[in-house]
């Protein structure tokens, strides 16, 4: 106290004896080291989140590379289509009847109160029970319309145990709807160490449920029951581990009617979004054997790893932190935004560069020989990842209030994939519908420019230069592979 009272008379005297001219200099001085401060800190807390969220994420992956190593040992390519679609229903129906939840809390005033928390946590709950439901109903129709013969003999939608998947899938919506909500707390304080480590925690778990009835059964089932056990286990430590108070059934009107005004229009877009997501696979598996779909998803999976790190770290990351920005400071937003970005774009655009020239590496050393077939699906799906990067950077205008946008560029996005897909299929057979899948998005990134060019966020000189990282990316994936065969031989 004294050395406070000191220092605090010494600039009295030094401004007493300082002109007009030099006191206010001073002050300005001391606001901007003020101002410094919290800027500091919230730079610090975004880097924390994005550490704590790539490292989760790059965890998770490595566990599920790991794992699928040994399953596609252990289960056959059949397996995987069959699987790939029950998990397109549950998602295809969690976002039909998405409201934005979590985003909505995130980027609202209210976000941090409890009667707010309560009410979110109340609808994903009910949201959870939806989703079981419809799922269940989706089962009994698949089931009906195969006895009735109504889908092509050996396509994935006639396979006999596809509806019960689905079904004991859809469990897992029920379970994680009563995820507590202080993983909204978390993602809105950029505090995100523990939301991290329990997913790694149920990752872990889910992985060595699968692996081990997988051995012991070789049945598809083994994928259910692991999914079962991964979402009992993060529901669990989402109470018992996050910090904050618990959560209680409550319908807050003040709340709801914000939650509402905000989710009408992620409601809308999600739709447009689970359309554009799983056309591939709704169209592919009217159109293929359950094994060309197998071995299209895995392919697939490789290039949408990368897409969900980018994914991740934008929602939990990058989306927040934009959010603040504009609450406190809208004349930043597109600097922020632009350096925010630049990593993203850099990484999407090397990787498609790496993955194409290192395709046949890639899943020779993952896979055995039934799975030679994903090398060109790789090669062509590597593309995806120059227009992918556009999606992410979509969701800038989430964090600034204008869900509006994003409704529009998903529906584009829809239009496209159930358009160029089909007409990709019929000219070209198997090969351009992938095609039609890697560059689909390319309409939606047109009008993402015209959005950018209306809020100050376009710069043609760093999409030009980003361009550059594909050559510098396909040299490393070459080095990948020839390094990757000399040490096999």
């Amino acid at each position: 106290m004294a050395s406070f009272l000191t220092r605090r008379n010494a600039l009295a005297t030094r401004a007493a004896l300082m002109p007009r001219k030099a006191i206010t200099s001073l002050r300005d001085d001391e606001k901007q080291s003020q101002n410094e401060v919290p800027v500091r800190r919230f730079r610090t807390a975004i880097l924390q989140a994005a550490g704590w969220t790539l490292g989760g994420y790059v965890a998770v992956q490595f566990l599920r590379i790991a794992s699928s190593l040994i399953l596609t040992r252990l289960l056959v390519p059949e397996m995987f289509g069959i699987m790939a679609i029950a998990t397109m229903v549950q998602v295809s129906v969690a976002m039909l009847s998405d409201v934005g939840l979590r985003p909505a809390a995130i980027q609202s005033p209210m976000g941090g109160q409890k009667d707010y928390l309560d009410t979110a946590w109340t609808l994903q709950f009910i949201h959870g029970l939806w989703i079981c439901l419809v799922c269940l109903v989706a089962a009994v129709f698949l089931e009906i319309a195969n006895r009735h013969g109504m889908f092509p003999a050996g396509s994935v939608y006639s396979d006999p145990v596809l509806p019960a998947v689905i079904a004991g899938i859809s469990i897992t919506t029920v379970i994680t709807g009563l995820q507590s909500a202080k993983i909204i707390t978390a993602y809105r304080d950029l505090t995100l160490s523990r939301v991290t480590a329990i997913e790694l925690a149920a990752q872990i778990v889910g992985v060595a449920v699968a692996v081990v009835l997988a051995w012991q059964t070789r049945s598809i089932w083994s994928f259910v029951i692991a999914a079962i056990c991964s979402a009992v286990v993060s529901t669990i430590l989402s109470f018992v581990w996050l910090p904050g108070p618990g959560n209680r059934f409550a319908l807050d009107p003040t709340a709801l009617k914000d939650l509402v005004r905000f989710g009408k229009w992620v409601l809308l877009s999600s739709s447009f979004t689970v359309l554009a997501a799983n056309g591939d696979r709704l169209l592919l598996a009217g159109w293929t054997t359950p094994m060309m779909l197998g071995l299209y998803i895995l392919a697939f999976n490789l290039v949408a790893m990368l897409e969900g790190a980018g994914s991740r770290l934008f929602s939990s990351v990058a989306m927040p932190a934009l959010s603040k920005v504009y609450r406190d400071d809208p004349d930043r937003l597109p600097s922020v935004f632009s350096k925010l970005r630049i990593p993203f774009d850099v990484t999407f655009v090397a990787a498609a560069g790496a993955t194409y020239a290192a395709a046949e590496a890639i899943i020779a050393f993952l896979y055995d020989s039934r799975y030679a077939g994903a090398v060109e699906m790789l090669k062509i799906l590597s593309f995806s990842l120059l227009l992918a990067r556009y999606g992410l950077l979509a969701s800038v205008y989430l964090a600034i209030g204008k869900p509006g946008h994003l409704t529009l560029l998903n529906l584009v996005r829809t239009i496209s994939i159930f358009t160029v897909l089909p007409l990709g299929y019929y000219l070209f057979g198997f090969d351009g519908a992938i095609w039609a899948v890697a560059l689909h998005g390319l309409p939606g990134a047109l009008l993402l420019f015209y959005f950018h060019a209306r809020h100050g966020l376009n710069s043609l000189r760093l999409e030009l230069a980003l361009l550059l990282a594909w050559p510098l990316g396909f040299l490393g994936g070459q080095t990948f592979a020839w390094l990757l065969a000399l040490m096999q031989s």
